[in-house]
């Protein structure tokens, strides 16, 4: 009998031929055993992991599709994409199992005919029901959906019967998996040239096009939290004939830029805003802070109103729960302080769900940012938000 190296390299190998796409995203990825694992295979940190003893005994039909499992998983982005505050890796885990089962029932790859019952598959069956049907939805959807039947207040994590803190192979399924943008972008340019080099009705390429439209490229808000931080700085720059231009030398003004700018950031704290959105609100404004080049950061609260009349600086701790609002949301507010105190601040950024009438934009005001709670709420919202003058808008992840 073949080692399990010599199986696994085989398999591989064929969908040079057969799964050119599949071969093209193995290669990124180094194939290892790992004995101290209780899952069958795991993907994450630019490696699959395997266990010898719990494949030991599949042929090779079965080995291949969890081989191809896994691929399936990387080309959805699961393992590199950005997460939850405080995600939990079951969760994840389980979220990523329902997308690829539901991929399988578009695509008729059919794992449940080959004895291969995902994880999260079976705790979904076993949880709602063998027979439950589920609208198509993206990896951030399933999360918070299986999040709401594990932990929602009806019967705590083990409602419906099953506990998740129990499946410790599903705990690690997603123990590799963490951001990494660089991943990501290798596979985008993967799934694109594969969509290049195949027929626009053939198999192949209807399962490509499913995997860019399950797959999450999007921007970060950290990201658009950098661009805006360049923004403040450019705004800043000065002209000075003491420093050379670097293309011109002294025939030309070179230019220096403040290295310190006031920020004003907004929070929406109406009725529409839940506790959760306030954790990531201030986690995204932690993640600001610590970008640098930033020498103040003011907090101004509001719903129909300003909830507080001076600014509390970040610097302090804010304890959120204080905060009084929870009424209806008026954008004009952080929008008029802003116009009042623009010479004190570079820019502001507005966190929200974007739950409210378009405010009046003055010409004069310039550096915003809006910050949403959900991708739901920038589908809603983004639009209409980014038509106002010098207004970008961006998500914070689920």
């Amino acid at each position: 009998m073949q080692s399990n190296d010599k199986r696994i390299s085989s398999i591989i190998s064929s969908w040079f031929y057969s799964d050119p796409l599949f071969f093209s995203i193995s290669q990124t990825h180094y194939i290892v055993a790992n004995e101290n694992i209780s899952c069958v295979m795991r993907s994450g940190n630019h490696k699959v992991e395997y266990n010898p003893a719990l494949i030991k005994n599949f042929d090779d039909s079965t080995l291949e599709k969890y081989l191809s499992i896994e691929m399936t998983r990387i080309l959805l982005g699961h393992p590199y994409q950005r997460q939850p505050y405080h995600a939990k890796p079951v969760i994840l885990a389980l979220a990523s199992d329902a997308v690829i089962w539901q991929l399988d029932g578009k695509f008729g790859m059919q794992n449940m005919e080959r004895g291969i019952e995902l994880a999260g598959v079976r705790y979904l069956k076993e949880k709602v029901g063998p027979y439950a049907t589920f609208p198509e939805m993206n990896f951030e959807k399933w999360y918070k959906y299986i999040y709401d039947l594990v932990y929602s207040q009806k019967g705590g994590e083990s409602a419906g019967g099953v506990s998740v803190d129990g499946m410790q192979s599903l705990s690690e399924m997603a123990e590799l998996w963490s951001e990494d943008e660089e991943v990501l972008s290798e596979i985008e340019s993967e799934i694109k040239s594969a969509d290049e080099g195949v027929s626009d009705d053939g198999e192949g390429g209807e399962l490509i096009r499913a995997l860019k439209e399950n797959a999450d490229f999007s921007f970060d808000y950290r990201k658009a939290l950098t661009q805006f931080r360049q923004n403040i700085v450019s705004a800043d720059r000065k002209l000075t004939r003491m420093r050379p231009s670097r293309r011109y030398g002294f025939k030309a003004m070179g230019s220096r830029y403040e290295r310190k700018a006031n920020v004003l950031i907004a929070i929406d704290v109406s009725g529409s805003i839940t506790d959760e959105s306030f954790e990531h609100f201030a986690h995204a404004i932690k993640n600001f802070f610590f970008l640098g080049l930033i020498e103040k950061i003011d907090l101004i609260f509001f719903d129909v109103n300003l909830k507080n009349t001076t600014p509390i600086s970040f610097s302090k701790k804010v304890n959120l729960d204080e905060i009084k609002g929870r009424g209806g949301t008026n954008f004009q507010i952080p929008f008029d302080y802003f116009e009042e105190h623009k010479s004190e601040y570079s820019g502001m950024i507005i966190f929200s769900d974007g739950e409210g009438s378009c405010p009046l934009v003055k010409s004069g005001v310039k550096n915003i940012l809006w910050i949403l709670d959900s991708r739901q709420s920038f589908e809603k919202n983004g639009q209409w938000i980014t038509k106002q003058a010098l207004c970008r808008a961006t998500y914070l992840p689920f």
